[in-house]
């Protein structure tokens, strides 16, 4: 294999952010409100009008066809399950959800059934932790609309729609401390010292008056203004801008090739050699030879340049992680 001397300048320290103006965030999409939360809900059920491709030898799915049927007042001691099947339901509840309100759920056979698509999900009660029903789910499983049909999954479906709430879930988020003030929290979704000071520095330009805090729970706590209206409070609060602190990390998808750098990435001096390719950091003046291809100043470009002179994801992701090994690259490095 030829020898390749790629020169590659690089301004030390070099952030990659440096180049760019950093955009403003607003609260709401990096944090949540302590208390809102989805509410995870999954039950029994049967599928039935398969065409023969349900379940062929479970015991579970003629047991349950025959209790199914006595309740309706019908008996049946060895009913045909060839086009029904035993499948598990789940959903996911929002924080706030009303009593008939529609929700999305997502059905799996749990038998030897080759297919459910297309057929119809009996009126199947969901159950939450506590064991209480929440939801009633039933409906038609959509059918297959061309594609690849041999790499489809046909013993998985979803139903948009296919769950009414039988029973309202109202969030606790408004909570009292131990001087009978209320308070909300806010968490963020990645946690970052910096970014939740920030936070902080931004709500107390809004509301001078207000001392919010951060809680050894990783939490922001802020307490409510009792002449303002906590919808108007928390919307407010919510549409903040800051500009976040983001942690320096590097992601590799070993599958196609992508490199995403974000944060503050910064490298150092060094030279990585992978199989007879020498790829030379350094922070000097910059300098040209005769297999020079590009200049490179970010890891986009370094990427950019192995690309560009044939190099293989294996040869990306073994310089990436060598100079992650000799401290070269000030990132967390994440291969995928």
């Amino acid at each position: 294999m030829r020898n390749l001397i790629l020169i590659l300048m690089i301004i030390f320290p070099f952030i990659l952010t440096d180049a760019f103006t950093e955009p403003s965030v607003r609260i709401k999409n990096l944090t949540y409100i302590y208390g809102y939360k989805k509410n995870q809900v999954y039950g029994f059920g049967l599928v039935t009008g398969l065409p023969n491709t349900g379940d062929s030898r479970s015991n579970l799915t003629r047991s349950s066809v025959k209790n199914l049927l006595s309740s309706l007042g019908i008996q049946d001691q060895n009913p045909v399950t060839r086009n029904i099947a035993a499948v598990l339901i789940t959903a996911d509840l929002p924080p706030h959800v009303r009593l008939g309100d529609r929700i999305d759920i997502s059905i799996s056979s749990i038998g030897d059934a080759k297919s459910i698509e297309g057929g119809i999900l009996i009126q199947s009660p969901l159950r939450g932790a506590d064991n209480n029903v929440y939801v009633v789910a039933q409906g038609k499983l959509p059918e297959a609309q061309g594609g690849n049909n041999r790499n489809r999954v046909k013993t998985v479906s979803q139903v948009s729609g296919g769950g009414i709430v039988e029973r309202e879930i109202k969030p606790e988020y408004i909570f009292t401390d131990e001087s009978n003030n209320e308070y909300i929290s806010l968490v963020l979704r990645n946690w970052d010292y910096g970014t939740a000071d920030k936070i902080v520095k931004g709500i107390k330009e809004v509301y001078s008056d207000i001392d919010p805090v951060i809680t050894r729970g990783g939490t922001i706590q802020i307490p409510l203004k009792k002449d303002v209206p906590v919808s108007e409070y928390i919307s407010k609060i919510e549409n903040i801008e800051i500009v976040p602190e983001y942690k320096a990390v590097v992601i590799v998808n070993e599958r196609d090739g992508t490199v995403v750098a974000g944060g503050n990435v910064v490298i150092s001096e060094a030279m990585v050699s992978r199989r007879g390719m020498t790829v030379q950091v350094e922070n000097s003046d910059v300098r040209r030879n005769v297999s020079m291809i590009t200049e490179s100043s970010t890891i986009k470009d370094l990427v950019d340049t192995l690309n560009a002179i044939g190099a293989s994801t294996d040869d990306i992701i073994a310089i990436l992680q060598a100079l992650k090994d000799t401290g070269a690259l000030h990132a967390e490095l994440i291969i995928r």
